[in-house]
């Protein structure tokens, strides 16, 4: 969290007036000179608070509220070292003296301090429910990226949250990084009720709406207020227009956002994207080009132009691009792999061969690579007993290690071990391929295959089922009614 959230956090939730006060409540005696110490640092008149805060510790030094007194004048000279070495010395004279606790808490706090949740935690040894100590507590977590321990402090620090939205973004992002997608959906929307008009609470509100897969909500919080001059904003609103089907809308979006940012490269990739996906090469060329010429490292935007010219079957342009974005980033894969699909779609084997293996030299341990490698072994004939189909199986084995949720490869290693004659080795990798991807059709078709091998009549009716299942919902999707019958035999389509 930067020094400007904090401080905004701690103008808003936290405030060590009420240190002072707490202070004032706990002593039930209080003389003139302690009173009138109080009253200097209500009005914010520190040099005087500190004079005066001096000759009551001569009178009396062991005393622990004075020096939490003199611990909340130094912070607000900005003197934050000795305000915390004041704090502390309180402590040393009453280690549970709250006050203190709570002053060197929310001063570390907001100077960034590493031993800030040391004092927090103290705060709530003594007081387990504070909202504050566990808001902070929350933050501080979020920032040392413990998920976990940042949802249950945030949890318990209730309404004083929800009325932060710097605190509303860190608890709604770690809800969608575990998973607990309605959740954020439903704090972030109590959090709109208390800041109707705030852009960030609302953007936030539309990223969960986004996640939760209701396009239509995040369109609507988007748009509930006049659109700002904000790249991040405009970039979001058109990846909701895209989802509710309303393609100009997005296209004018990310214009406006490439106009505010002109050197962000996302805007420009977003828009060649779309374009792709409304059948725009052209366009999607010339989004690609405007970014080329603005950005500093242009090297996706290069692979999107190159996919923009194969499709136009404008193959040479394509592969200057492919070629020209694996050198500006020789260590990522992604230049060599469209390339490698555009030699695998042009039938140049031999190419595409030598393109990967080269690769694989910069990145041995890249999954797509790997996958692809084994792919091109395999389709060129690779069969069991043969030293490419070990090298195969190698390279696939390897891909997985690295992403073992790739659909493809697991179905690919699925193949190989059937080819092996491994025929449960083969069912466990379509089952994990089924566990990413539940109606893949080739996963269900070979798993249907193999089980009515093994005599597993029941699974076997399982797969065909899901399949059927799956084919007529892809029908109907595509506008294709009717009903059809699925009904595959043993042996076809060994690979599809």
């Amino acid at each position: 969290m930067s020094r400007a959230v904090r401080a905004w956090f701690v103008s808003t939730v936290l405030c060590l007036g009420t240190v002072v006060a707490a202070v004032c409540a706990a002593e039930s005696v209080s003389s003139a000179s302690r009173r009138q110490a109080a009253d200097y640092l209500s009005t914010r008149q520190y040099p005087q608070a500190l004079a005066l805060l001096a000759d009551l510790l001569k009178a009396d030094p062991k005393d622990a509220s004075l020096w939490t007194l003199r611990g909340v004048a130094l912070e607000g000279l900005g003197r934050t070292s000795e305000s915390l070495a004041s704090f502390d010395h309180a402590l040393l004279l009453d280690r549970s003296y709250l006050p203190a606790l709570e002053g060197a808490a929310q001063t570390a706090y907001l100077h960034d301090r590493p031993d800030a949740m040391r004092y927090v935690r103290g705060v709530l040894a003594v007081d387990p429910s504070s909202a504050v100590a566990h808001a902070m507590a929350g933050a501080l977590a979020y920032s040392a990226r413990d998920c976990s321990a940042s949802i249950s402090h945030f949890q318990d620090a209730g309404e004083t949250v929800v009325r932060s939205p710097n605190a509303l973004s860190e608890f709604s992002d770690c809800l969608l990084k575990v998973g607990r997608v309605q959740d954020a959906v439903n704090l972030l929307s109590r959090g709109l009720a208390m800041n109707p008009a705030n852009r960030q609470v609302i953007y936030n509100l539309a990223v969960a709406q986004l996640a939760a897969h209701d396009p239509a909500k995040a369109t609507e919080a988007l748009t509930s207020i006049p659109q700002p001059e904000d790249s991040g904003f405009l970039n979001l609103l058109a990846e909701s227009y895209t989802e509710v089907d309303r393609p100009d809308d997005a296209f004018r979006a990310l214009n406006d956002a490439i106009r505010i940012a002109p050197a962000e490269q996302a805007n420009y990739l977003d828009l060649a994207i779309l374009c792709l996906e409304h059948h725009k090469e052209d366009l999607a060329v010339k989004a690609a080009a405007a970014g080329i010429a603005n950005v500093k490292n242009p090297a996706s935007l290069y692979l999107i132009r190159g996919v923009a010219y194969a499709q136009l079957g404008q193959y040479p342009d394509a592969e200057r691009d492919f070629a020209e974005a694996s050198k500006l980033e020789p260590h990522r894969a992604h230049g060599t792999i469209a390339m490698s699909l555009l030699y695998s779609d042009r039938n140049e084997v031999e190419k595409e061969k030598q393109l990967l293996v080269g690769q694989l030299k910069r990145t041995p341990k890249d999954a797509v690579t790997n996958y692809l490698l084994a792919d091109l072994i395999i389709r060129q004939g690779a069969v069991p007993g043969q030293p490419a189909f070990s090298q195969a199986k190698a390279y696939l084995s390897t891909s997985l290690n690295a992403k073992p949720d790739s659909v493809e490869a697991q179905i690919l290693m699925g193949k190989v071990l059937e080819d092996e004659g491994d025929v449960e080795g083969a069912l466990a990798h379509l089952q994990e391929a089924l566990n990413v991807e539940p109606s893949n059709r080739a996963a269900l078709y070979r798993s249907f295959v193999l089980f009515q091998r093994l005599h597993r009549k029941v699974d076997a009716e399982a797969a065909l089922v899901r399949l059927r299942t799956t084919v007529e919902r892809e029908l109907k999707r595509d506008g294709a009614g009717g009903q059809i019958q699925v009904n595959p035999s043993p042996g076809a389509h060994e690979r599809q």
